[in-house]
């Protein structure tokens, strides 16, 4: 009987010390699978060319290379990968005695293949962590290492290096992204000025939908950015663009908002501004149709007037699909605060081709187009907008001997102003734009529709616009 059990006892030994020395070259199996997925799933979707170099298994821990470039770009990202197998990365075992059991555990560096680029800034490399869970999930972090540096113009760059983290699941249909940069401080030498920015985010988390259409939203922030030289400043405070997706039915409803609280320009004081804009009943399947098809048009490497004209092609197309579904365009807010008032517009148009016939005509389908767009601008702001040019005339003026130097100098800030009075009717009539303007109180407002083809501005058939 003790001989049985010794014996038992030595089976079970062997099996689990051949589990033992199996499962890592196993996990590097299914890890090296779930690479060339990756590579396969991002390049796809992203319309960046992820292309595998090299790779090596190994028992314990294998070696990748990848090669990234952007269509159009001659420009190609290497990044080394260092895989450690599971189910315990044997590195982590060793150094932090950690026994959570992974799939895989990938340390990446990102560099620059390009001549005179590696070198161009002195930059530290990009590194990151990867680890796949055993679900087959993964989650990481990236980081770009801080830097202070001295060019050899005098210049100091002060760059507090950038820090992200991100995470996919197994399927890569769900997928989130938070970039952060703390700050960034460019003094010039010879006292050129300093450029500083702060307070920089990127964030957006997706997941994968109806028709293979990614939902989610998304925001860019930026939360100062700046120049200063003595008299010349300007600076930027809570400057934010942001996006949402979300489903409805076999569509999209998508919005884009873009928000600033606050511009300085010398002395003076601009904002909030804000413009938000929503589209309503998007054709999800034709977007991502029309996506994959101009992907592989610039992947292609067609000469750029023939990949263009394709793109214009695939444009139209798209749009005449996405007038059956009748979507909507609508800005909902636009507004600019300024010290001579404030600006503020609006907008809807419908494409709606859900009653018409040969849409693949791009004269018929603007048949199709309705809607209208208002703005109203305060007589303060075209007066201060047109004032320059009023300025630079009596400049020309003095030099062709019109106005002698004795007359400029007696107009003092009042004269100047009156000037700029008497004149503003006769240079807002001389601006392309302006000149469309109705004046409304104190206000002008520019109102521009279209109905069945036809333009209208401020209510009357464009001059240029002929009916369809």
């Amino acid at each position: 009987m003790k001989k049985f059990v010794v014996a038992v006892s030595a089976t079970l030994f062997v099996i689990l010390l051949i589990a033992a020395l199996a499962l890592p070259f196993w996990f590097g199996q299914e890890t090296e699978k779930t690479y060339h997925a990756l590579l396969e799933r991002l390049s796809r979707d992203s319309g960046v060319q992820l292309t595998p170099k090299s790779y090596t298994r190994g028992w314990l821990t294998s070696e990748a290379e990848t090669s990234i470039r952007y269509p159009g770009l001659a420009l190609e990202i290497v990044a080394r990968h260092h895989i450690i197998h599971g189910p315990i990365p044997i590195d982590r075992l060793l150094n932090e005695f950690r026994f959570t059991p992974v799939q895989a555990r990938i340390v990446s560096q990102l560099s620059l293949n390009s001549p005179g680029a590696a070198n161009a800034f002195d930059f530290p490399p990009l590194t990151s962590e990867l680890t796949f869970q055993l679900s087959g999930d993964g989650k990481g972090r990236a980081q770009i290492a801080p830097v202070k540096k001295t060019t050899t113009h005098g210049d100091v760059l002060d760059w507090r290096g950038i820090d992200a983290d991100f995470s996919f699941d197994r399927e890569f249909k769900k997928f989130r992204f938070d970039v952060r940069m703390p700050s960034l401080n460019w003094t010039m030498a010879a006292d050129k000025g300093v450029l500083s920015l702060s307070q920089l985010s990127l964030r957006f988390n997706m997941h994968e939908g109806v028709a293979g259409y990614f939902f989610g939203d998304g925001a860019f922030r930026i939360g100062q950015l700046g120049f200063d030289k003595e008299a010349d400043r300007f600076s930027l405070q809570g400057m934010e663009i942001s996006s949402s997706a979300q489903p409805d039915g076999d569509n999209v409803n998508f919005t884009l908002r873009y928000k600033l609280e606050e511009a300085r320009v010398a002395q003076e004081r601009f904002g909030p501004a804000e413009l938000s804009i929503e589209a309503h009943r998007l054709d999800a399947a034709a977007l991502v149709k029309f996506k994959k098809e101009v992907d592989a048009i610039y992947r292609g490497n067609l000469p750029p007037a023939q990949a263009n004209m394709m793109v214009t092609g695939k444009t139209l197309n798209l749009l005449a699909t996405l007038a059956k579904k009748g979507p909507e365009l609508e800005i909902t807010r636009l507004s600019f605060n300024t010290p001579d008032g404030d600006i503020r517009g609006q907008a809807k148009f419908v494409l709606d081709g859900r009653n018409a016939s040969n849409l693949d005509n791009p004269l018929r389908l603007l048949t199709a187009l309705n809607g209208e767009l208002t703005l109203s601008i305060p007589r303060s702001v075209l007066k201060r907008a047109l004032a320059p040019a009023i300025r630079r005339d009596l400049e020309t003026y003095q030099r062709n001997g019109a106005l002698s130097a004795q007359d400029m100098a007696k107009l003092s800030p009042q004269a100047m102003n009156e000037i700029i009075d008497r004149a503003f009717p006769q240079y807002l009539l001389r601006n392309d734009f302006a000149r469309l303007l109705v004046e409304q109180g104190d206000a002008y407002k520019f109102e521009l529709s279209i109905k069945r083809g036809q333009l209208l501005v401020n209510g009357k058939v464009w001059h240029n616009q002929t009916r369809i």
